[in-house]
């Protein structure tokens, strides 16, 4: 298991961990489960830079270099998707040609903007968040949203041109699978008001619903860039539930 672990880490970060003594496909499409603990991890990261930096700096600044070592702990990972996603989605009308342009590393102006709204959002959202409910919001946002995307493994068909080094690790998973990975956020939900924790796993699961449907008439169905996108819009989406019920 932590072997699995350790699989998923490397991959979805730049984390060193111990290589595996016996990688293959399938042990990395096990590790898939593994993908919300991940998203603990790195929303651990950013919680703790957060708090050391609010000892010293404002609001604002805390929040952005909390967002900062995020980028360095995943590589601009999930962001990369959200972007290319965008690219593909906005930049052709032909189902293939739209996945060809996700598969090209330059960035056009669709995805440009997209990151730069996303980013933006996610910034004014923390920084009237996090004062009024501590960092624990990272961290159950973080593990939650990435348990969102992986809603498409279990209720989508995976499409992709060519190959994609991705693919043992966003392949089809059982739904009793998606419900294992699930456990792993609920102990962070132990922090949160009831009606707030019940909100926000029904919102992640709406969103990637939401997102798939999206998926599936311009596509046919998800790829790993398109993961990531969900993985994007749910965690900006949660922080939006979260603030509605500090609102009330």
């Amino acid at each position: 298991m932590m072997r699995e672990f350790f699989l998923a880490l490397g991959f979805f970060t730049r984390i060193p961990v111990p290589s595996h003594p016996n990688y293959s496909d399938e042990a990395m499409r096990r590790s898939a489960i593994y993908y919300p603990l991940v998203g603990i991890v790195v929303g651990a990261v950013m919680a703790l830079v957060y708090y050391l930096a609010n000892m010293l700096f404002s609001v604002p600044l805390s929040v952005l270099l909390a967002l900062c070592s995020g980028f360095l702990v995943t590589g601009g990972f999930h962001e990369d998707g959200w972007a290319d996603t965008f690219d593909g989605l906005g930049g052709a009308f032909q189902r293939d040609k739209k996945l060809e342009i996700m598969t090209d590393s330059r960035l056009g102006t669709y995805g440009s903007l997209a990151l730069w709204a996303i980013l933006t959002l996610k910034t004014f959202c923390l920084i009237e968040l996090l004062p009024q409910t501590g960092i624990i919001s990272l961290i159950v946002v973080h593990g939650l949203s990435r348990w969102s995307s992986m809603t498409a493994m279990v209720y989508g068909t995976y499409v992709r041109v060519g190959q994609s080094k991705s693919k043992p690790v966003v392949s089809h998973m059982s739904a009793w699978r998606w419900l294992v990975a699930g456990l792993f956020v609920v102990p962070t939900l132990y922090f949160v008001p009831l009606a707030v924790a019940i909100a926000l796993v029904v919102g992640s699961i709406v969103v990637a619903f939401v997102w798939l449907a999206l998926l599936k008439q311009q596509i046919g169905g998800y790829t790993g860039d398109t993961l990531g996108a969900c993985q994007q819009l749910a965690e900006v989406c949660l922080y939006f539930i979260w603030l509605g019920f500090l609102a009330q």
